[in-house]
């Protein structure tokens, strides 16, 4: 099967404990382009993100407010910020390892939080198309890149949920490496 392969640059996934603290008290997010998963959102609220002495500029937050505080960067990033952040599907705070902790700045303050991955590359689709190629939540695939610099990237997590469209989430580490520059289609080797 082909499937739309986007670019996930980076950004963060914010809790309203944590927003409250960054950008006041009962701050809204301004959506300013609706992503391609269904209800969420790219917004013009950016923050800092600080790790030891070392700091990333612009990252966005991506709405809507999550039920935990998420900074996913690219391994060029980590190397930056000179940090090993895990290769995980999602932040999980309270185990450990899951997460590294970074200070998280916004305009009214800021937070520490073991919220700090490199974005385990995945594939969301609903349960309808996952139950046509026979994909289970959590199964691991293969997705072959077509073109000048044409690869197969191993280890993709599948991810299932009605409100998901069926797309392959790159960092842009792995889309420079793949020579995409924009959305392009990949085919899934299950």
């Amino acid at each position: 099967m082909k499937v739309i392969i986007e670019i996930s640059a980076h950004h963060c996934h914010i809790s309203r404990v944590d927003l409250d603290a960054i950008y006041g008290s009962n701050y809204k997010l301004t959506p300013i382009k609706s992503l391609s998963q269904t209800g969420q959102f790219a917004c013009r609220e950016m923050v800092k993100i600080k790790v030891g002495g070392k700091i990333l500029e612009n990252v966005r937050i991506l709405g809507p407010e999550r039920k935990n505080t998420q900074v996913e960067i690219s391994q060029t990033e980590a190397y930056h910020l000179k940090v090993k952040p895990p290769v995980v599907e999602c932040t999980c705070p309270q185990k450990a390892g899951s997460c590294l902790i970074a200070e998280i700045i916004g305009p009214k303050g800021k937070v520490s939080r073991c919220a700090l991955i490199i974005a385990q590359r995945h594939f969301h689709t609903d349960p309808k198309t996952a139950e046509k190629l026979k994909l289970t939540d959590g199964r691991l695939i293969s997705v072959k890149i077509p073109g000048r610099r044409s690869l197969t990237l191993h280890q993709v997590l599948v991810r299932v949920n009605p409100n998901f469209k069926p797309r392959i989430h790159l960092d842009t580490d792995e889309a420079n490496a793949a020579g995409i520059t924009e959305a392009a289609k990949g085919e899934l080797i299950i």
